[in-house]
C-alpha cells in the first residue's frame, strides 16, 4: 500500500500490458482498458481493502491488532458516523504517512450510502464500485522535481 511512486507505475505499466495482450488492443489507453476489463488499479484495490478493514474495526469484526491502529473514540452522544481517536502528528514518516492517519482519511472520503452497509458482505460489493476523487496518499498528489508534491 505505501511502495514508491516508481513501483506504483511499475504495477500499472505490467497490469496495462497484460490487458492489451489480453484483448489485443494496443491503441486504447489504459483507463479504457480498465473499463472493457471491469478491473481496477492496484492502487484503488489497496484502498478498497482498508476501507473493508476499518469497516470491521468499527462493526467489531476485526482482529486485536486493527482494533489497536484504528481506535475509536468513545463518546457520550451518537453521532452519525464513527470518529477515531487522532493522535497528535509530528512527523510526516510516522503521522501522515502511517496507516492510522491513512486509515481515517480514507474513512472520511467514503460516501455515507456506502458506510451505511448493514453486513460486511454489502460493504464489500458496493466498495467494489467506488473510486475516490480525491485520494489523499502521496501518490494521487502531483510531484514536481526540486519543488515538492503541490495541491
Amino acid at each position: 500500500m505505501f511502495c514508491s511512486r516508481k513501483n506504483n507505475n511499475r504495477m500499472n505499466h505490467l497490469h496495462e500490458r497484460s490487458l492489451r495482450l489480453v484483448y489485443n488492443d494496443y491503441q486504447s489507453l489504459f483507463d479504457d482498458l480498465l473499463r472493457r476489463d471491469g478491473s481496477i488499479t492496484v492502487h484503488h484495490r489497496n484502498i478498497h481493502r482498508l476501507a473493508i478493514e476499518i469497516y470491521k474495526v468499527i462493526h467489531k469484526e476485526s482482529t486485536n491488532i486493527m482494533q489497536e491502529i484504528f481506535v475509536i473514540r468513545d463518546t457520550n452522544y451518537e453521532l452519525r458516523s464513527q470518529t477515531f481517536l487522532v493522535q497528535s502528528i509530528n512527523t510526516v514518516r510516522f503521522g501522515i504517512e502511517s496507516l492510522r492517519y491513512f486509515g481515517q482519511k480514507i474513512w472520511n472520503i467514503i460516501p455515507n450510502e456506502i458506510k451505511a452497509s448493514n453486513s460486511l458482505k454489502e460493504f464489500a460489493n458496493r466498495i467494489k464500485f467506488w473510486i475516490p476523487n480525491e485520494c489523499p496518499c502521496k501518490l494521487c498528489r502531483t510531484y514536481i522535481k526540486d519543488i515538492g508534491y503541490i495541491n
